[in-house]
């Protein structure tokens, strides 16, 4: 199977509406036994996971309207998440090609959170391969617990902190219908490194001020 082009909301010039239209649908359940075409979803899911550096991707970040991710399985070690989410934000100007942690995947269908731990908080940096060349500080939960469907059918239920926890959150928002834009009050800070010129951050300010105002402020 080829590797799906992501979905993305902007290109180097302008928004991309129908993009942001699409990725903005809450994605339907799953049913089992999971069909041909489901089968097929996954596969292009975990073909592109392996040829892009990331940490997750949603099916709907490369066209399809399932409730399905593929995403890391574990995390020993949070620095290490902490580099992928760099790679993940910096993808669309990078020559990368290949995902170092391809082997460490899960297909989480259906997925869901029945916990959260209120007192619980971290807020860490966030890349999203449909927001190119943006790295935001996001405050989420840290401590959750978390119920999905295997391919299979099997359901796993199990709690999640750190890094896990974070990508489980930013992955269901996908499937959901949110992108880490759509919340301003959830955004601690931008991460400014990333960028090689003014002119790069004049032009990412430029979007999401666009952005705001046509999809946030309207609300």
């Amino acid at each position: 199977m080829p590797v799906r082009e992501i979905v993305k909301i902007w290109n180097e010039e302008q928004l991309l509406n129908e993009s942001i239209d699409f990725l903005h649908q809450k994605t339907k359940k799953v049913e089992f036994p999971i069909s041909d075409e489901v089968k097929s979803i996954i596969q292009d899911l975990t073909d592109s996971y392996k040829e892009i550096p990331c940490a997750g991707i949603a099916a709907n970040q490369i066209g399809y309207n399932v409730s399905i991710f593929i995403g890391m399985h574990h995390c020993d070690d949070e620095d290490q998440g902490k580099e992928i989410e760099k790679k993940e934000s910096e993808y669309e100007k990078s020559s990368l090609s290949g995902n170092d942690i391809a082997d460490n995947c899960e297909i989480y269908i259906n997925p869901k959170i029945d916990i959260f731990d209120e007192s619980s908080k971290q807020c860490d940096i966030e890349g999203c391969l449909s927001v190119p060349s943006l790295g935001l500080f996001i405050n989420r939960y840290d401590k959750i617990k978390v119920r999905y469907y295997t391919p299979e059918g099997n359901v796993i239920k199990k709690p999640l902190r750190g890094f896990m926890s974070k990508l489980f959150q930013h992955e269901l928002d996908h499937l959901n219908g949110i992108l880490m834009v759509d919340d301003f009050s959830r955004i601690a800070e931008m991460d400014r490194s990333g960028f090689e010129t003014k002119e790069d951050l004049k032009r990412i300010v430029s979007f999401l001020q666009d952005f705001q105002n046509r999809y946030i402020n309207k609300k």
